[in-house]
């Protein structure tokens, strides 16, 4: 073995050594910390946190509803409720009116425009009542 050899040996032995002081170092505190700890512990805090939320999400909810208003109200009920006042209405439209009305809508016929000519034809005619 040449010395170079035998100095990087040493080095990376140091560099074991202190690398493995550091994991054991580690370890210990790791022990320390967790030998207060257990798993029903934590299962017992982490259920004590979830309880003080639901608490807190309720108090939330009580706090953002209006009083008075924490009323549930069914959205099909509202619906129908709706439509009969809607209907309701439209009845006292529909009693309230004097008479049919009497125009016809501007609709196109099946039979094609039915507009008045003035066109030769209609020239025609009125040539033709004139001379009679």
């Amino acid at each position: 073995m040449t010395l170079e050899t035998q100095v990087n040996a040493i080095e990376s032995a140091n560099m074991n050594l202190e690398t493995m002081t550091a994991m054991r170092k580690g370890a210990d505190a790791l022990k320390t910390i967790h030998g207060s700890l257990n798993i029903d512990k934590v299962d017992a805090t982490m259920d004590s946190i979830r309880e003080q939320m639901d608490l807190t999400n309720e108090i939330s909810d009580a706090i953002s509803n209006p009083v008075g208003m924490g009323h549930d109200f069914d959205e099909d009920e509202l619906k129908n409720e709706l439509e009969e006042l809607e209907q309701d209405e439209l009845n006292e439209r529909l009693v309230g009116a004097d008479s049919v009305p009497l125009h016809t809508p501007a609709v196109a016929s099946s039979a094609g425009p039915s507009r008045i000519s003035n066109g030769p034809e209609r020239r025609q005619a009125v040539e033709e009542d004139d001379d009679d």
